[in-house]
């Protein structure tokens, strides 16, 4: 590249036009990845300000090539200028690492960094993905970030090993890509690289095309993306790979991607659906598969080859390969990114895809390039399915009916502009069965109407800690019906149930909760007595809010019976309210025979259990007494004695 930045300050009549400086911008970009490890430098360009150091870098490097220190102004000008970055990713990395001891952040990063090693090896060796490509993306975000917090040197890509006989070299490597997370990380990429190339980010398998004298020599899977194994016997049943070519180099690297041809795919709806994998099994298996025929290559890059990209893309296409040429969009303004970015995310395709790259159009050498360090593409992926988040608690909560449930609490996350902290696992049995406890690292989802839903537990801190959930034998339709020690959260939800089917409005859970805590109601009939005084005594309640609960209370003395039996809990009233309006008419119709045509033995023997339960006794006569109506002993009803017809 030295030698190149040379050629042209060397040429006859170059002159500092606006033309001869945007190509001396690209080629001053290539001249610092020579010098510059890929991470720093890409992090370097990333920031704002970057883009007018350039004509002045230019300036000094015309200055810099006489006295033949181009190098070391390159470097000189890297230093001075990405010690702040440098500096800021530290202060931003202490502030955030975990609160863990060191030993312990030690054992957890070397467990975190074993578990992603495997699962690269598992994908580049078989290609088998047992973790999705976003869900991977963001644990190794925070496989660095903990590595940082140790203060080691990250390392973002593992050494895999091909362990297969039939491994091939790649002649030019698979370098990958960085990967940016939003919006205003590609405005900065963007900034004084513009016009640049948006393809979409195919989601199939990586693979190396060798064409020797127009014939295809070798197929190479991606493997560690130095060597990879030799596919090229399955190469023949896939149509979309010329096995000749006519008026080509003699010699021709191609790199692309096999995928599965799909009709109407549309990612949004669908993901990626599996499709991935199928194309690397077919790849994988000894004998050849039909399904090789629904197999189709995107050839995305051309190392050597021509150097500006319409040209390149049109050859390609002339060749055999018309995918680039079709899908492929030159971005001049930021703008456009997102929009194609929705386009390849909410269209229907022929193939899946997890994103959009962006590349310059001016490459280096393919002699230069190295697995792991690309800085002249990058990739954005689409908006995020599966959101990792790690769980800070494990916590129970108790219903009406002494239902226990699970909820996690969670690193605040962002799904479809919704702010997660929580979310309801659902019974102790399925949390004992995810395992999931706190330090783990999970993935949420959207459900039905935007609800979070816990998706799997992706990976489980090393050090485990001991919960141990309420006993489910303590809690049941008949247990903290009054306040007691332990029944906290049972009772508050049997009065918030209650104040719901009385039609109490503006007395929310929050209200009840300060009404028990100050020990002014202690079972399910304490509200009745309490005066507009008691309730302006408790903390943060004034006169107004006092009077507005007070007059709830009030009225819902008045409501109809059925109301009554629902709030306090009486089951299968929806079959019964039309027969019952009264306490006394419900005890009697349960010693005698008359429900059984209405009502199972089982739901027959659970709403007497209820009804004969000496605290729901003690609640009746406490509404009776309240002249609540339907309760009212000595107005009761006498019905038929049992046995007798009407």
């Amino acid at each position: 590249m030295i030698a190149a930045l040379n050629q042209v300050l060397n040429t006859s009549g170059f002159h500092h036009d606006i033309r001869s400086m945007q190509y001396m911008k690209k080629l001053v970009i290539l001249g610092f990845q020579e010098v510059i490890p890929s991470n720093r430098f890409a992090k370097l360009l990333s920031q704002p300000w970057t883009a007018s150091l350039y004509p002045l870098f230019c300036r000094y490097a015309w200055i810099a090539r006489e006295q033949r220190m181009l190098n070391l102004l390159i470097l000189i000008l890297f230093i001075i200028f990405s010690t702040p970055i440098v500096a800021a990713e530290i202060s931003d990395t202490e502030k955030n690492c975990p609160a863990w001891s060191q030993d312990k952040l030690q054992r957890e990063t070397k467990s975190l960094m074993q578990q992603m090693a495997l699962w690269d090896q598992l994908y580049r060796q078989k290609g088998i993905s047992e973790i999705d490509d976003e869900v991977y993306d963001q644990l190794m975000t925070e496989l660095i970030h903990w590595q940082l917090c140790l203060k080691q040197a990250p390392h973002s890509d593992f050494p895999v090993a091909v362990i297969t006989d039939n491994k091939l070299v790649h002649p030019v490597a698979h370098t990958g890509l960085n990967k940016l997370k939003d919006e205003r990380e590609i405005n900065r990429w963007l900034h004084g690289r513009l016009p640049v190339w948006l393809q979409p980010k195919i989601d199939g398998v990586a693979v190396t095309l060798i064409y020797q004298k127009g014939k295809l020599v070798s197929l190479i899977s991606r493997g560690n993306g130095s060597e990879g194994v030799d596919w090229t016997a399955k190469s023949q049943y896939i149509s979309e790979i010329p096995q000749e070519i006519e008026n080509v180099p003699p010699y021709m690297v191609l790199q692309g991607e096999l995928f599965l041809h799909q009709d109407g795919h549309i990612q949004q709806s669908s993901g990626s659906d599996g499709a991935r994998n199928r194309v690397a099994g077919l790849m994988m298996r000894k004998e050849h598969s039909p399904e090789l025929k629904q197999v189709g290559l995107f050839i995305w890059s051309w190392p050597d080859g021509p150097v500006e990209m319409e040209n390149k893309l049109r050859k390609l296409a002339d060749m055999g390969f018309p995918l680039a040429l079709r899908y492929s969009h030159q971005i001049e303004r930021p703008e456009q990114v997102q929009k194609l970015r929705m386009h390849y995310f909410e269209q229907p395709m022929p193939f899946a895809t997890d994103g959009i790259v962006l590349k310059q159009e001016i490459e280096p050498k393919g002699s230069q390039w190295r697995s792991g360090s690309n800085s002249w593409a990058v990739a954005w992926k689409h908006p995020l399915r599966h959101q990792v988040t790690h769980v800070r608690e494990v916590s129970f909560t108790i219903g009406r009916t002494g239902k226990i449930s699970v909820v996690l609490g969670l690193d605040k996350v962002k799904l479809d502009d919704r702010q997660i902290s929580r979310v309801n696992i659902g019974s102790v049995r399925r949390w004992q069965q995810l395992d999931v406890l706190p330090g783990d690292r999970v993935t949420l989802t959207l459900a039905g109407h935007g609800i979070p839903k816990l998706d799997q537990v992706v990976w489980r801190i090393k050090e485990r800690q001991d919960i141990q959930p309420p006993d489910k034998q303590r809690y049941h339709a008949l247990s903290c019906l009054t306040l007691t020690v332990g029944c906290e959260q049972q009772f508050n939800a049997r009065l918030k149930w209650l104040g719901e089917k009385l039609h109490m409005t503006g007395v929310s859970s929050g209200s009840w909760a300060m009404l028990t805590e100050q020990k002014l109601v202690t079972d399910l009939t304490g509200w009745l007595s309490l005066s507009v005084q008691d309730i302006e005594a408790l903390p943060g309640i004034g006169d107004k809010r006092a009077q507005a609960i007070y007059s709830q209370f009030s009225k819902a003395k008045n409501q109809p019976f059925s109301y009554w039996m629902k709030g306090i809990g009486v089951p299968y009233m929806d079959k019964l309210s039309d027969d019952v309006d009264h306490w006394q008419q419900l005890e009697q119709k349960l010693a005698g025979a008359q429900l059984k045509q209405q009502l199972t033995a089982g739901q027959l023997k659970k709403l007497s259990d209820f009804v004969n339960d000496a605290q729901i006794k003690m609640i009746a006569d406490k509404l009776s007494v309240a002249g609540i109506t339907g309760f009212d002993r000595e107005n009761g009803v006498v019905v038929n004695p049992v046995g007798m017809v009407q």
